[in-house]
């Protein structure tokens, strides 16, 4: 038996019989009656209504042909409409081919966002958003093309989440905000920051024992890629998630530490560290709340999910899938603490090094 995808278009939607013998198979023109069911004597026949669907097939082997598709309007099923664009499973098993909704397709709308995205941050941005978007370009590349086959295969998770850390920060911390010191400042913060957290969930995964399993991705993983340790997933995840909060606090210090001494050059690294660190406390509280609420966002149904629960707090939030996104918050917050003091510290160092004149051209 094998599967594959294939796309098409609701072309008519009615209600009707649920056991027409064409509900998932290829067809052409309209579809077959249901056949009518034998009923015992004495009884009333109660055909069962279910929202009928034809589909033509745009792509695959029976493109140009027809399908029809059967819901019985359940909660949780999809409810198809005229003119939707759709995407099927394709079942074949041996001459016999049949189709079943799979999801909608939604790449035009995809396309259509990006687009709007890219042409605002461009707009809006200037050259700082284009050499964003290049930036996320090759961010992306190191994922897709470092990252994810380096885990497939096995590797470490925690040194290959460092290395692909690294390979981002290194290439897009200079291209977006230039070779300068800042820069260089800020990079050197945002990799120690990496390195505790790395360390620091590791310790946290061991000490709670988490296994990730709550997760039905983390249970796919765990069933169909052995090779793969979920646990190790859980830490790479947190490394590459707090990268880009950790990036956007140790530029900020940086650039605080290059303006408090362009204000006064004569101040000791200690005045200039103690002034910066006060302006930083700022950021730690606004990037801790945010950080948490992005993480709180993506965890918005297992919230509800909580709320009515009967079971007792404490259980609740001990359970798996529950602790993993309190330790994930955790980590990105504390990493972030601590950015802020290590980045400050090694920018008031070494802008001293720097004389004010060539200092105000970065």
């Amino acid at each position: 038996m094998a599967a594959d995808a294939v796309n098409g278009t609701v072309i008519d939607h009615r209600q009707g019989p649920c056991s027409s013998p064409d509900v998932g198979r290829v067809f052409e023109g309209e579809p077959r009656p249901a056949t009518p069911q034998p009923v015992p004597l004495g009884t009333i026949a109660d055909e069962p209504v279910c929202e009928l669907s034809i589909v033509k097939l745009t792509s695959g082997p029976d493109v140009g042909k027809r399908t029809l598709l059967s819901s019985s309007g359940l909660p949780g099923e999809s409810t198809l409409a005229t003119g939707d664009a759709i995407t099927l499973a394709t079942n074949t098993d041996g001459d016999t081919t049949t189709y079943t909704l799979l999801d909608m397709e939604r790449s035009q709308a995809i396309w259509l966002w990006i687009a709007v995205a890219v042409i605002l941050i461009v707009a809006i941005g200037a050259l700082r958003g284009l050499l964003g978007l290049v930036g996320l370009v090759l961010t992306g590349l190191v994922v897709f093309g470092f990252l994810i086959p380096a885990l497939l295969r096995g590797t470490d998770p925690t040194a290959v989440a460092m290395a692909a850390g690294a390979a981002i920060l290194f290439p897009v911390l200079f291209l977006v905000h230039g070779v300068n010191w800042k820069s260089a400042s800020a990079l050197a913060g945002t990799l120690a920051a990496m390195a505790l957290a790395a360390v620091l969930g590791n310790v946290a995964v061991d000490t709670s024992q988490l296994r990730g399993l709550g997760n039905e991705d983390n249970l796919l993983i765990h069933l169909y890629l052995p090779e793969v340790s979920v646990p190790g997933l859980l830490m790479a995840g947190f490394i590459i998630g707090a990268l880009g909060v950790l990036n956007d606090v140790t530029i900020a210090q940086s650039s605080t530490v290059h303006e408090l001494f362009l204000a006064s050059p004569e101040s000791s690294a200690r005045s200039t560290f103690a002034a910066a660190l006060r302006v930083g406390r700022d950021h730690i509280a606004s990037m801790v709340y945010t950080l948490v609420l992005a993480y709180l966002g993506t965890a918005l149904p297992l919230a509800m999910l909580l709320s009515v629960s009967d079971r007792p707090l404490m259980q609740a939030l001990s359970s798996d899938v529950v602790a993993t996104e309190l330790i994930r918050s955790a980590i990105g917050a504390i990493s972030l603490v601590l950015a802020v003091p290590i980045t400050t510290f090694i920018a008031a160092h070494t802008v001293r090094a720097r004389k004010p004149q060539l200092a105000a051209k970065i």
